[in-house]
């Protein structure tokens, strides 16, 4: 937002963890992470995950390092990301911010004409690319749709499915990506509110607008006083994750458009 109010370009670090073939291949000869691979191979993810995570416990930072580039590229995108989060190296864009379910996210934007930025952008902050994710709350999937509001989406755009099925990643990405384009469309193409609807439901976002006009808020100021912490971050980082994404795809795009920043809420 700063670079944006001064007319400057973002500058992204983008510093990739360093890994020799020969150090990547001796990782995932071990008896843990092999066993690991294979539980997750045959189809039982938890058990493969609780190898995964006891196998890296006793790991030095550089072998932890080493342990996220190799998850990546099994598709193991959280736990990349979980790897530089724990050695606490925040420049590796690659492992931090992947580009995960690439063509099911392509198709998904193309259906609704939304931007692929802002659907990895809800994904990565949902689920961080867990496809078979489960919150609290009931949530499923990759971009954490409540099963209530999947059977509505998927009930509009004509398809029938179960809960199991937003567990696979197409359907979740498909529903996500419509349900998100209705908030849009709820929002007169808003990202801000669209953001904050997904998070906290379209109800409590109404809500938290300003009727009155002249008490109407700019922005950025609207963002910080939104009255869920977690909802407040949710937005914060669905808006920097989008920019991030477009810099992975070679299209940088605005923190905030014009529109956005024109707009009193």
């Amino acid at each position: 937002m700063a670079a944006d109010l001064l007319n400057l370009d973002y500058q992204l670090v983008d510093k990739p963890i360093e890994a020799s073939d020969q150090q990547l291949d001796q990782l995932a000869a071990s008896a843990p992470i092999q066993r690991a691979r294979e539980l997750y191979i045959i189809g039982d993810e938890l058990a493969a995950r609780r190898e995964w995570h006891h196998a890296i416990s006793s790991m030095s930072d550089e072998q932890i390092s080493i342990a996220g580039k190799r998850a990546e590229s099994w598709g193991w995108h959280r736990d990349g990301i979980q790897a530089m989060i724990q050695v606490r190296h925040w420049d590796d864009i690659q492992l931090r911010v992947p580009l995960a379910y690439q063509e099911h996210v392509d198709i998904a934007a193309r259906a609704t004409a939304i931007s692929p930025h802002l659907v990895f952008a809800i994904a990565r902050q949902e689920s961080a690319f867990i496809a078979d994710a489960r919150s609290s709350a009931g949530a499923l999937g990759l971009m954490q749709l409540m099963p209530a509001t999947a059977q509505q989406t998927a009930t509009r755009a004509g398809m029938r499915v179960t809960n199991h099925d937003l567990l696979q990643p197409e359907t979740n990405i498909t529903l996500g990506s419509r349900y998100l384009s209705q908030l849009l469309n709820e929002f007169n193409g808003n990202r801000i509110l669209a953001a904050a609807a997904y998070n906290a439901g379209p109800t409590r976002v109404r809500q938290w607008l300003s009727k009155d006009t002249q008490n109407s808020l700019p922005f950025d100021i609207w963002i910080e006083t939104i009255p869920f912490g977690e909802t407040r971050g949710y937005v914060q980082n669905v808006l920097a994750y989008s920019v991030i994404y477009g810099y992975r795809l070679g299209d940088v795009k605005p923190f905030i458009t014009e529109g956005e920043a024109g707009t009193s809420l």
